[in-house]
């Protein structure tokens, strides 16, 4: 019985941690898609979606023809990233929660993203 312990403590943190990166993945990727729809439609587009950040998010970045953000996870950090076809600018929230996103395509030529209030 007492070998059972590790095994349950093992499997729990691995969920945790899987469940985590799919997060930030899943948020990453539905950002840049969205960037990519609003983007093509053109200046004036916008479109707001809906990502949940989760705890151990290190750092984002909106830049440059990519959505990217860097979790901390078992010990390390780990990138997760996507390129766009329109160049980016703006933020993505660190702070664990669920955001809305504006993403709108600006006059100048570029998308941006913003949390909505």
């Amino acid at each position: 019985m007492i070998f059972l312990i590790p095994v349950v403590y093992y499997s729990l943190n691995e969920s945790s941690y899987r469940l985590k990166l799919n997060q930030v993945d899943n948020a990453v990727k539905r950002l840049a898609k969205v960037a990519d729809v609003v983007y093509a439609l053109g200046p004036g587009a916008q479109d707001v979606v809906a990502v949940t950040i989760p705890h151990g998010v290190e750092s984002s970045s909106v830049a440059n023809y990519s959505v990217n953000l860097k979790v901390s996870a078992l010990g390390g950090l780990s990138d997760y990233g996507y390129r766009t076809i329109g160049n980016v600018s703006g933020s993505v929230p660190i702070q664990p929660g669920t955001y809305r996103i504006l993403v709108k395509h600006l006059s100048e030529g570029y998308v941006n993203l913003s949390v909505k209030p």
